[in-house]
């Protein structure tokens, strides 16, 4: 569900100095350094997910791979 920008101001300005931010700037910033975090993190797990599919379909195991690196 999307919010519009005054939605979002109404109560935000309480709570961001009750939760310890000096302001809004530092709130944004690190609400803005979580989503990312939290972005890159699907992103990875979406890449290892297509790499995985594609050594299944090649018929290539994990331990194939392990075994590879220790020789």
């Amino acid at each position: 569900m999307a919010y519009s920008i005054a939605q979002i101001e109404k109560g935000s300005k309480k709570m961001i100095k009750e939760f310890g931010y000096s302001d809004e700037k530092e709130f944004i910033s690190e609400a803005v350094r979580e989503k990312l975090a939290e972005l890159k993190k699907l992103q990875f797990l979406l890449i290892s997910e297509k790499i995985r599919r594609g050594l299944k379909k090649r018929g290539i195991k994990p331990k194939d791979i392990l075994k590879k690196i220790k020789s």
